[in-house]
């Protein structure tokens, strides 16, 4: 079983890397070097985005760090996901330049570490469910045993009817046999 801070250890690494990844080379653009710089950072290329980011990566901290309420998993868990969703969109779409723009490694670390921040908050949140409804875990094993059956035997001829309370039995012609060929 998790330990009660896997979440948010997972959550505090996960804002840890999304700033790191920042300050690490998000493109490589093919051009020379007389003609730019062939590699930029998150930082250099994306002046509001690097705000949001930060801003971010430091709720999701903080969160990390206070009482863990119900309010704060789920907004924990939710700004991991817009942040995994604003770069993910910039994997796919990268910024239009007149040269070749190639993805790297920055980037892909970012994502994974807006994924490492939801994926705490998801961790926590399960958690909190599972001690108030632990009939819910199905790790566990079962809350409570089903009943036996009616330890009476049924009348002859009679059988016994489906929902009905122990003991209530209808006639054998009243049954209705499922497996007989309709014609």
């Amino acid at each position: 079983m998790l330990s009660p801070r896997t979440g948010r250890i997972l959550s505090a690494v996960g804002a840890a890397l999304l700033v790191v990844a920042l300050f690490v080379t998000w493109y490589h653009i093919d051009r020379t070097v007389a003609q730019g710089d062939p590699e930029t950072t998150g930082w250099q290329t994306f002046e509001r985005l690097r705000i949001l980011i930060v801003g971010g990566a430091v709720f999701v901290l903080v969160s990390a760090i206070v009482k863990q309420t119900r309010a704060v998993l789920i907004a924990r868990t939710l700004v991991g996901v817009i942040l995994a969703a604003l770069i993910v969109r910039r994997i796919i779409d990268p910024p239009s330049l007149d040269y070749d723009v190639t993805p790297a490694i920055g980037v892909y670390l970012g994502a994974l570490g807006a994924l490492a921040a939801a994926a705490g908050g998801l961790i926590d949140s399960g958690r909190e469910v599972v001690e108030e409804r632990p009939d819910l875990a199905f790790w566990r094993g079962p809350v409570a045993e089903l009943p036996s059956g009616s330890d009476e035997p049924a009348e002859p001829g009679r059988a016994p009817r489906a929902g009905a309370p122990a003991g209530d039995a209808v006639d054998a012609v009243d049954a209705v046999d499922s497996t007989a060929r309709e014609v």
